[in-house]
């Protein structure tokens, strides 16, 4: 219960498949690879301060964070609209209940309508919502059609590595911000690596 805490009531809440009925009725989670597949492992603070930097502990932020900032040239709009959401939805149980459930999508457009698109934002925002909170107890992301999420592409799945799986070092992404920060990544693990191997030397 303390490891979902972040994540809100709703986290779990529906099993993905038939399996073992638990004492409520339900189909039994692997509550341990739920939990697990859905803990972030983000790098380390790089000099070139992305956004996601801020949000890479936690996936579902990520992934929102991504949805949010895509197509928006301005930062100052992109900083204001993303720090009003997680005002008013801190965490994904609180989106699932007031807007998905709840339909106060109005409420929802005073928050990000100035990013534009807000109907796509929001069948993005709502599919990472119910992938993250009720959908497989192995969460993962990708582009193909068994881990493809509404509206997370090539950026938010590469920002999703790197910024959640730390995947950077390997990574060679196509966005130019993206790219750099791999470049840092990689040039950063070779330089433990490197210093690792000096003090065994010793």
């Amino acid at each position: 219960a303390e490891a979902l805490r972040p994540w809100g009531e709703a986290a779990g809440a529906r099993a993905p498949a038939p399996g073992k009925a638990d004492a409520e009725g339900g189909a039994a989670r692997d509550w341990e690879l739920f939990v697990k597949s859905r803990m972030p492992c983000p790098p380390p603070p790089s000099p070139h301060d992305l956004l996601q930097e801020y949000y890479a502990h936690d996936q579902w932020q990520l992934l929102c964070v991504c949805v949010l900032m895509s197509r928006v040239s301005s930062w100052d709009t992109k900083h204001r609209c993303i720090s009003d959401f997680f005002q008013a939805y801190p965490t994904p149980s609180d989106f699932l209940e007031a807007v998905v459930k709840g339909g106060a999508t109005q409420a929802l457009r005073a928050h990000i309508n100035s990013l534009g698109l807000f109907d796509d934002r929001l069948k993005s925002l709502t599919a990472i919502t119910l992938a993250f909170l009720l959908g497989d107890d192995a969460f993962e992301v990708g582009l193909d059609k068994e881990h493809k999420i509404h509206g997370v592409g090539k950026f938010g799945y590469h920002s999703w590595l790197i910024f959640c799986r730390d995947a950077g070092a390997t990574l060679r992404p196509e966005d130019a911000a993206l790219k750099t920060f791999c470049t840092w990544r990689k040039k950063a693990e070779a330089a433990v690596n490197d210093g690792a191997k000096e003090k065994q030397a010793h």
